[in-house]
């Protein structure tokens, strides 16, 4: 994710550099900027570059310079305050879908600060539609019914979910199982009927349905020469811990074609059941993106910034988004990106 820091004073400045350095040592943080004063100018230059927007101030000045720049929940992004003596971080805007809240928590971690989050369901010891979506990567594309989904499950009831694609990877968190539960063949029937396709979750509660499409997760990788399959599965392993993910979410691995024949990443995916997607040396060599770190070895090697990452936003897609910057991990290289 992009984060971007705001700070008015100079003690907020101070903390802004310090959260920026503590920040950039989590390899799911792409790019962390820090602007201090004109917080009005700013915003409006910014707003809409980055994922979180961290304000280092009173929670007034931020409420007051963003009334002309919000627009709804599944496009804002998230935003939260920290007071300049970092005894608090309070997630403001786009709790859920635009991921304040969990940000709020690693924020707090990192400070030694209290977090401040007021959405029902967090509070509530349960786990929104919205949550969810954010949890796993999944776009949900008729965002006004979020509000009537929460509300049935803070009055306890649970919601159904239909697919043709395995999502056994939700029930690996209890509170999911409270709240949630894959509808069977015998309750579709009683469905008003669902055109079911690949990729495609339904969440439904009495008659409402939310139609959910989970976004291409593709893990890139990069490696020595001969590795093992043992190497690359670690390598994965580190990456799905960074993200919080189980290894089932993972549509896609890819590496570039210099890896086609590499016995370990072949082995690795024939392994975990994944496809295995090979990005030619070519397209490596044309992409361009300011997500990707450079890797001066293989630019001397092979003419490209690297493998991992470009690998990685490739496969994915046109306009894909790095969730994991480049790890190292004994020998291998991993990151992460999904389609937009």
């Amino acid at each position: 994710m992009k984060i971007v820091i705001l700070s008015v004073t100079l003690s907020g400045k101070k903390l802004a550099h310090k959260l920026k350095s503590l920040l950039s040592d989590d390899p799911t943080v792409i790019q962390v900027d820090v602007y201090h004063k004109n917080i009005r100018s700013n915003l409006n230059k910014i707003f809409n570059s980055y994922d979180i927007i961290v304000g280092i101030m009173a929670t007034g000045i931020m409420i007051r310079s963003l009334l002309n720049l919000l627009n709804n929940k599944k496009t804002d992004p998230g935003i939260l305050i920290i007071d300049e003596k970092s005894k608090y971080v309070i997630s403001l805007i786009a709790g859920h879908l635009g991921g304040a809240n969990q940000i709020s928590l690693k924020i707090s971690d990192l400070l030694g600060a209290e977090p401040v989050i007021t959405t029902a369901t967090d509070i509530n010891n349960k786990i929104g539609i919205d949550a969810l979506a954010y949890q796993f990567f999944w776009e949900i594309k008729n965002p006004e019914l979020i509000v009537d989904f929460n509300k049935a499950i803070l009055n306890g009831e649970k919601i159904g979910l239909l697919t043709q694609s395995p999502i056994d990877y939700l029930f690996y968190d209890s509170k999911v199982a409270d709240n949630y539960y894959l509808i069977n063949k015998l309750e579709y029937r009683k469905i008003e009927p669902i055109e079911l396709k690949d990729n495609e979750i339904w969440a439904v509660f009495n008659d409402k349905k939310i139609l959910i499409v989970p976004k291409k997760l593709t893990i890139g990788i990069g490696s020595r020469k001969d590795v093992t399959r043992k190497q690359v599965l670690r390598a994965i392993d580190q990456a799905i811990q960074n993200l919080k993910l189980p290894i089932s979410r993972i549509d896609f691995l890819a590496t570039g074609e210099m890896k086609s024949n590499e016995r370990g990443i072949i082995e690795a995916a024939s392994y975990l059941g994944l496809p295995l997607e090979i990005v030619p040396l070519n397209e490596l060599r044309e992409f361009k993106s300011s997500q990707c770190s450079n890797s001066a070895l293989v630019k001397n090697k092979f003419g490209i910034v690297g493998v991992c990452e470009p690998s990685s936003l490739i496969s994915a897609g046109k306009n894909s988004k790095l969730i994991l910057k480049k790890i190292p991990y004994n020998k291998v290289t991993v990151a992460a990106a999904i389609s937009t």
